[in-house]
């Protein structure tokens, strides 16, 4: 980059790639629409103890998962964007916000401009404190907790995932 800036190498099939991953999980663990899958969601996220939800699974208390929430909803503001029928702490939503920023960050290094430059740092640098921060600590027990329930079709999306996360863990760091 010309100005200098400490984005990782910048491969943009690699980048393309994360945020098509991050989409195709988010859709993975919104309501479903097939009539069968929807049993299993209500089934694993409705009626037993596996919480969707992050700070169900990282908050040690109420005053600690407010905490979180108002944090978790900073970043979407910061970002000009609001939870609209989920909690922003719902695994499809924090998915869904990482696949924004990638989204943006490429936009504005495509332009090639030093002020989106800037822009395309900023989205990167949220990407690697939301990652940090919220999204793994929650999804990994969240998939951790989906992985125990045996064989289904969330245990395996949450096993990719947690792979996924793993690489991804690598290449924020």
């Amino acid at each position: 980059m010309s100005t200098g800036q400490v984005l990782p190498e910048f491969d943009v099939e690699l980048i393309r790639q994360r945020g098509l991953k991050y989409k195709e999980l988010a859709s993975a663990f919104s309501y479903p629409k097939d009539e069968e899958l929807c049993l299993e969601y209500d089934r694993l996220f409705r009626l037993s103890e596996i919480w969707i939800y992050g700070t169900e699974h990282t908050a040690e208390n109420e005053f600690q998962r407010a905490k979180e929430l108002s944090d978790i909803s900073g970043f979407y503001l910061a970002f000009g964007l609001q939870v609209d029928k989920e909690r922003p702490d719902a695994l499809s939503c924090e998915l869904e916000f990482m696949h924004y920023l990638i989204h943006k960050g490429l936009y504005a290094f495509w332009k090639n401009l030093s002020k989106l430059e800037e822009k395309a740092q900023i989205c990167h640098d949220a990407q690697k404190k939301f990652f940090f921060t919220h999204l793994y600590p929650a999804a990994r027990k969240i998939a951790e907790a989906l992985i125990s329930q045996g064989d289904n079709f969330y245990s395996t999306i949450a096993k990719e995932m947690l792979e996924f996360l793993k690489s991804e863990k690598r290449f924020l760091s």
